[in-house]
């Protein structure tokens, strides 16, 4: 059931892109903030603390997750599954945001292009330089591909429905503005857990999809010191990438554009990659 409703979800996401704009987990951070609210200090700004607030969420979508599974023959269990996997991506999508920085790359307005960049770099601000700009951009893309699929995908083969809500949970919890303090700090440790190993298989499946020999020296790059945290994934994941997307004219050229349409074609065949090794380990019964 996992590979099909990890299939059927990524057809759902890429042809039913209406459903982007339900994708909103407001609900869960106001659930967070009144938790937050009655619970804080001492014990519950601690992993433990956060892991308790975080439990019910987890538990209730794990007690679903068994319940359904084999109701009406499975497919009560099937649809539930893939609207969790559905539910958990993005939340934007992500050729859609390729498409809008392609779109005003070679514009004149400054502010445009920026807003534009901003829904790549998380509103960071893009860099002046023409081929900074495209690096960074094209790195950003597979950072981002990263969070919105892979993370997802990742935890959902582990879990099922439950690892896809534990990641997505831990993300947004990361990526909402966050004052310093032992919370955050934990916040940031959980999100650095869940992120570890599907960031390392990202970037093994880019390298197997680009330049390998430039993904691998990226790779040991990146490991010169150990990577701590999620920036160090992350780390990882962007000289890796860059890497595999290789550095030359080809890549860095005077379109604008084409660095960040070379990182979404490079995304798409590393999820094939994925999906691949995810069906032979079906066909080997190493998957239920």
């Amino acid at each position: 059931m996992t590979l099909i409703s990890a299939l059927l979800g990524i057809a759902i996401d890429r042809l039913l892109t209406q459903l982007h704009e339900y994708r909103r987990y407001d609900r869960f951070l106001e659930y967070f903030d009144w938790a937050r609210a009655r619970l804080h200090g001492g014990v519950w700004d601690s992993i433990g603390g956060l892991l308790l607030i975080l439990l019910p969420v987890w538990l209730l979508v794990g007690l679903l997750q068994v319940l359904v599974h084999d109701w009406l023959f499975g497919l009560l269990g099937l649809l539930f599954y893939v609207a969790i996997f559905v539910y958990c991506l993005g939340p934007r999508d992500l050729s859609a945001d390729v498409g809008t920085w392609c779109e005003v790359s070679d514009s004149s307005d400054h502010e445009l292009r920026q807003r534009a960049a901003g829904r790549l770099l998380r509103e960071q601000s893009a860099a002046a330089e023409p081929n900074a700009c495209a690096r960074q951009l094209s790195e950003a893309v597979l950072l981002e591909a990263s969070d919105r699929l892979f993370g997802v995908l990742f935890w959902f083969v582990l879990l099922g429905p439950l690892g896809a809500v534990m990641y997505r949970s831990a993300s947004v919890l990361y990526y909402r503005p966050q004052d310093e303090g032992e919370l955050e700090n934990n916040i940031s440790w959980l999100y650095a857990v869940m992120l570890w190993l599907p960031a390392r298989l990202s970037a093994l499946s880019f390298a197997l999809s680009g330049h390998f020999d430039s993904a691998l020296e990226g790779w040991r790059q990146a490991h010169q010191e150990p990577p701590a945290g999620a920036a160090g994934s992350e780390r990882v994941l962007r000289l890796t990438g860059r890497g595999a997307l290789g550095e030359d004219d080809e890549v860095l050229g005077a379109d604008a554009a084409s660095p960040v349409k070379a990182a979404l074609r490079l995304v798409w065949r590393a999820l094939t990659v994925w999906l691949v090794v995810l069906s032979l380990l079906v066909l080997a019964g190493w998957l239920g």
